[in-house]
């Protein structure tokens, strides 16, 4: 007789288990809309590329460009962004393409943050950076270029605004 109200019990304990699980909550709650980064960010910026040679310290400047634009294939959130530097002698973007895609989000404070942490990206490095609400833009990235056997680290900073 005991061992009966035990699987009466184990059975209950199941049934009350597996009833919890009944997948009611597989959905998430809405969050709101999209804030559509993507179109907010998109614009040309003009301003000042800066290199910095991590290993002599030399700083070359130049202007140049920084464009943001949407393409509905890639989705909420991402945007293509296109590097140009009007003086590619003084200042070697480092980039093996001018244009990559980059995730694009817009913070509780309306500053628009972009980054790229996958190295293989057109690029061919990580980059980071953000935007104001103003239009002032910051750009980041590093660049190792190998010459005989040598390796020098380039920092790469980009300051400009909106046009």
């Amino acid at each position: 007789m005991k061992a009966l109200y035990k699987s009466i019990f184990f059975c209950l304990c199941l049934m009350l288990g597996l009833s919890a699980c009944t997948g009611k909550n597989e959905e998430m709650p809405p969050t709101g809309g999209f804030d559509n980064a993507e179109k907010l960010i998109a614009g040309t910026y003009t301003g000042t590329w800066t290199s910095t040679n991590t290993v002599t310290g030399d700083v070359s400047s130049a202007t140049g460009s920084l464009t943001f634009s949407n393409s509905e294939e890639l989705g909420n959130n991402v945007a293509n962004v296109s590097i140009v530097s009007d003086d590619p002698k003084t200042v070697n973007l480092g980039a093996k393409a001018e244009t990559s895609a980059c995730n694009v989000s817009k913070l509780s404070s309306n500053v628009l943050s972009f980054w790229n942490v996958y190295a293989l990206n057109p690029f061919g490095f990580t980059f980071t950076g953000k935007v104001t609400p103003e239009g002032d833009v910051n750009f980041n990235y590093s660049v190792a270029v190998v010459v005989k056997h040598k390796e020098t680290i380039y920092n790469f900073e980009f300051i400009g605004h909106k046009q």
